[in-house]
């Protein structure tokens, strides 16, 4: 099972929503304390990003970033900072937490895929049925 060492935000956040067969990701919530800037959780090469999304819109503004092993971190409700084919370090700011989408409230809806083409098209068809659960430290930076 893949490891992400660090949460997408700064002083770290918790589990709102876990991985389940319905849900095939994980909603990290930021604490009060924190920014709103989503942070990279692993370098890689942003493949695509959707921005312009409003809350109750279909679907959520996001960033996707390829990680060095090709597999596909998908960020939903970030209202993206990078643009496709910029390199991201971890810790690199990629965006800013937004309500896009169907939200209840702050979070990264943090999704993980195997390798595939890396557009919002892909992981929007792909994250329900081909979403892989993993491991994350919500510890501050």
């Amino acid at each position: 099972m893949h490891n992400y060492p660090k949460p997408p935000f700064r002083n770290g956040g918790r589990v709102g929503n876990g991985y389940s067969a319905s849900h095939r990701a994980k909603d990290i919530n930021p604490r009060l304390d924190d920014t709103g800037d989503v942070l990279a959780i692993e370098s890689g090469v942003v493949t695509d990003y959707q921005s312009g999304q409003a809350p109750g819109d279909d679907s959520p503004n996001m960033v996707i970033v390829r990680g060095t092993d090709g597999a596909l971190t998908v960020y939903a409700h970030v209202d993206p900072g990078v643009f496709t084919g910029s390199s991201v370090a971890r810790g690199d700011t990629i965006g800013r937490v937004d309500m896009s989408g169907v939200s209840s409230g702050l979070h990264v809806h943090l999704s993980r895929l195997p390798a595939g083409e890396g557009t919002v098209y892909d992981v929007e068809e792909r994250e329900p049925t081909q979403g892989v659960n993993y491991t994350i430290s919500l510890n501050a930076w």
